[in-house]
């Protein structure tokens, strides 16, 4: 008996450590993939196109051999979820549109756009969506296979340090900081640790510091307020340094919405809640307003990105309006080039008779007319609603009722969640994972399980 049980003894001391390493293991991966998860000016870029942006491209090996692997495993696919299922469904729908308006483009004798084809622009631009569905997958099998929460915490932790130690080395060695992990080296004046712009970093900010604040519920007393404290910290930081208009416009609106979602005094932590968004909206006028107004307005006179935004948010809703079902991934390109010149005769009275400027700056926008070189919608909504119509804002809609639902019993991640929707209207989509990071999240640990429940349950404390 005696040789029995230490027998098992030792069994159970290999399983444990070979868990142990299988969890540590796992956290470092994570970590990894939260690092290229916000990487998003990668060089490759300059050799592959857009898509080589990020390089989670890099990634779609391993994530179509793990989906394999998992398919012949249990043979049936596995791990599903709602938020996985609409993305499927939206998949489908824009590959049938966009074979029907490109055999509407072959009929009419048009097969490409400048020196891109409509076909191959057709299946690249799909195997954005497929690779973004792929990437969630990925992250919700790795976030389901790792037992504790703390280790989660701890990678989430590890990262922000990181993200927060790059952009103190940014300010000191601006304008030229980490230029070699950069696509272009151009000299830039802003904090945009490691994207493109200033202006593509406020999500990642928001995303990364809501899930670190969430994940300290599972801290004890003094770890949980010191946690919250330095994520806070870190937030505020960016706040501070960014010159990016639109995150301070969104952080308005998720303030303004928060407000309203408040309102209810029954509860005292409505209450306090409600207190803490008038205080913090008061600060946001007080310091950033002037600011802001007088940025918007020098941008308005003598730069282009407000019009070259407004212009193709005008062409996309021209495009749909004709077209209410969309046109799909490959066909855009002559639609965005077909209504061009309306665009910037409509911005013309619309600036002319709101701000009195009898002439706008549409330089941007006219390189567009002809030209095949980075078509596109400046708003990842108002992208996908051209390529998809009035499916694409249903597939918005029931994107967001089932994430808000389930985000309920979550300030902070309500205020992550509303922040990333309004983004949705002035960023791109298609590389920002840090969006489709956080909707993974809320989707595996929020709400009523939607995966595998064995999954779930062996998450531990």
């Amino acid at each position: 008996m005696s040789l029995s049980l230490q027998s098992n003894l030792t069994t159970n001391d290999k399983l444990a450590k070979n868990e142990s390493k299988e969890q540590f293991f796992l956290a470092i991966y994570l970590s990894i993939m939260l690092v290229l998860t916000v990487y998003q000016d990668f060089p490759l870029v300059n050799m592959i196109g857009e898509i080589g942006r990020s390089p989670i491209i890099l990634m779609l090996p391993l994530f179509v051999f793990c989906e394999i692997a998992m398919l012949a495993k249990h043979k049936r696919v596995m791990n599903g979820s709602t938020l996985q299922k609409y993305l499927f469904g939206f998949i489908l729908y824009l590959s049938f549109i966009s074979i029907v308006y490109l055999l509407v483009q072959f009929i009419q004798g048009s097969y490409s756009f400048g020196s891109e084809g409509l076909m191959g622009k057709a299946i690249k631009v799909l195997i954005y969506f497929v690779l973004i569905l792929l990437y969630i997958r990925h992250m919700q099998l790795v976030f389901s296979k790792i037992k504790s929460f703390k280790v989660l915490y701890g990678c989430f932790l590890a990262v922000v340090t990181l993200l927060a130690a790059i952009m103190i080395l940014e300010l000191m060695s601006m304008p030229n900081a980490f230029m070699s992990l950069h696509s272009g080296n151009n000299p830039y004046w802003r904090v945009r640790m490691l994207t493109s712009e200033s202006s593509t970093t406020g999500s990642i900010v928001v995303v990364y510091s809501a899930i670190l604040v969430y994940l300290t519920r599972y801290l004890n007393g003094f770890a949980k307020t010191l946690s919250i404290i330095y994520a806070s910290s870190f937030f505020l930081f960016y706040v501070f340094i960014t010159g990016s208009k639109g995150f301070m416009i969104i952080i308005l609106l998720t303030l303004v919405v928060t407000m309203i979602k408040f309102l209810d005094f029954r509860k005292k932590k409505n209450f306090i809640l409600l207190i803490s968004v008038v205080l913090a909206m008061y600060m946001f006028i007080t310091n950033f307003s002037a600011g802001l107004v007088s940025s918007f307005s020098n941008d308005i006179e003598n730069y282009t990105s407000s019009y070259t935004r407004m212009g193709t948010i005008i062409i996309s809703l021209a495009t749909v309006f004709h077209n209410p079902f969309g046109v799909g991934t490959g066909a855009y390109l002559m639609y965005f080039d077909k209504y061009v010149n309306d665009s910037i005769s409509l911005m013309s009275h619309f600036y002319y008779n709101l701000f009195g400027i009898s002439q706008i700056n549409a330089g941007e926008l006219l390189q567009y007319s002809g030209s095949d070189k980075n078509l596109g919608v400046k708003s990842g909504f108002f992208q996908w609603v051209m390529f998809g119509g009035i499916i694409s804002v249903l597939f918005f809609y029931l994107l967001a009722k089932n994430l808000i639902v389930k985000v309920k019993s979550s300030s902070i991640l309500f205020l992550a969640l509303i922040f990333i929707l309004f983004s949705m209207l002035l960023v791109t989509l298609e590389i920002k994972y840090e969006v489709w990071l956080l909707f993974a999240f809320i989707s595996l640990f929020l709400g009523k399980n939607e995966m595998n429940p064995s999954k779930r349950s062996g998450v531990v404390k």
